[in-house]
């Protein structure tokens, strides 16, 4: 057995943590559809609607920066931890107190959703490398990918069904629960967030907040490579806004009556080619080097946006629903070698990287809804998807160039240099 193989026990450990993080993430998902509902019920008004949006996409984006400080200076997993409980017990909160204090604790729990998601989330990826090691990371992304897909349908579908039943509060309180048994699996796990090569930080230099983001952002300027990466990630994020929100009007142009079944299938079917992208790329990217994964990101994310253009040009299911599917193998794939990419690098920067990271694709997201919400009004799904998702479709074209231009250039040096 060679002496880099990890045994058995670091991916049963993985497996009980990502099954934690999926009854999370289908309550989270579940939480979202009947959070927005609650607001808009308690408020009457798509303005305050869009307002408490913004708060959530707000918090994840201050605490994205933040986020990946404190992975890099704290213990990841205990800030998983803690990430876990305060969502918890911030829904718990919302769910005992009067109504009469619910739409300025809706505001409080928003950014507190949407923040330490991030904190938990950029936890999370930078510890991958050090809980499964290096030769299983596209495995274990493609695992997380594949069950984060699941439980957004999954836990979409069942809030129309689940809120024709029961209370407001009650799906609160599951969500809640799920939080806090999430945290719990966390606690008795045997998991190691770092790597052992930078378990040592005594001896670095201690410096404030703002000094270790200016850093971060000059290693990224000295490597083209990942800044063009970054940016590639930022227009994906501002393009996929156009089909996060045009799908909802998409839906009830085909069917008025009743939108939400042609929502959920293209829903379902985006995250049944999610699962078949996770599964391609376990087998496909097994030597997750940086060249390989940045390749692959650049035409899935060109392919992803091609095919939700298309999703929003055909009117007939048997069109749309295959499509949909190639969209998410697409996304799926994009995803993944993202993620693998970003865990190559050094343990004692990797906490940081993902958190400018997670900022950038918030900040893009948020964006792209800001624009294409009131284009929409104008015109159909389908020409704002082409615009927006075109600007990536262009951008992807141009980093594949300058990939091969790079490597073709670093070639040519390295054979001179022998």
């Amino acid at each position: 057995m060679s002496s880099t193989t990890k045994p058995l026990q670091p991916m049963t450990n993985f497996y009980m943590m990502v099954a934690g993080k999926g009854m999370s993430d289908f309550g989270n998902f579940l939480n979202m559809i009947a959070f927005n509902l609650y607001v808009y019920i308690l408020t009457g008004s798509a303005l305050y609607l869009g307002f408490f949006m913004a708060i959530r996409l707000f918090g994840g984006f201050i605490c994205g920066f933040l986020s990946g400080f404190l992975a890099d200076k704290w213990n990841r997993k205990s800030l998983m931890i803690f990430s876990d409980f305060v969502r918890g017990l911030a829904l718990l909160a919302l769910v005992l107190t009067p109504q009469e204090w619910h739409i300025p604790l809706l505001a409080l729990t928003s950014f507190i959703l949407g923040g330490l998601g991030q904190v938990f989330n950029v936890a999370l990826q930078a510890s991958i490398p050090a809980i499964v090691g290096q030769e299983r990371v596209i495995k274990a992304n493609a695992v997380i990918t594949a069950l984060q897909s699941i439980s957004m349908v999954g836990g979409t579908l069942t809030a129309g069904v689940l809120l024709g039943f029961v209370s407001y509060a009650f799906v609160f309180s599951l969500n809640a629960l799920l939080f806090i048994l999430s945290g719990f699996i966390l606690i008795l796990l045997s998991i190691e967030t770092r790597e052992r090569t930078s378990l040592d930080s005594s001896t670095e230099k201690k410096e404030g907040f703002l000094s270790q983001v200016t850093q971060i952002f000059q290693y990224v300027r000295l490597l083209p490579i990942m800044m063009t990466f970054l940016f590639i990630r930022l227009v994906d994020t501002f393009g996929s806004a156009s089909h996060n929100v045009g799908m909802p009007v998409f839906a009830a142009q085909l069917d008025p009556q009743n939108p939400s079944i042609y929502l959920g299938s293209i829903w379902a079917c985006w995250a049944v080619g999610n699962v078949l992208g996770a599964s391609g790329s376990m087998k496909k990217l097994k030597n997750n080097s940086a060249k390989t994964s940045e390749y692959a990101f650049g035409y899935a994310t060109f392919f992803m946006s091609l095919f939700f253009i298309f999703v929003f040009f055909w009117e007939h299911w048997y069109l749309i629903l295959p499509i949909a599917v190639l969209a998410g193998i697409a996304d799926g794939v994009s995803a993944i070698c993202f993620n693998s990419r970003l865990q190559s690098e050094p343990d004692h920067i990797r906490g940081r990287i993902f958190g400018v990271a997670s900022s950038i694709q918030t900040f893009g997201f948020g964006i792209g809804m800001i624009i294409c919400s009131p284009l929409l009004e104008i015109t159909t799904p389908f020409i704002v998807a082409g615009i927006m998702h075109g600007i990536p479709l262009i951008m992807c074209i141009w980093f594949i160039v300058f990939l091969g231009r790079y490597y073709k250039k670093t070639s040519q040096k390295m054979e001179q240099h022998f």
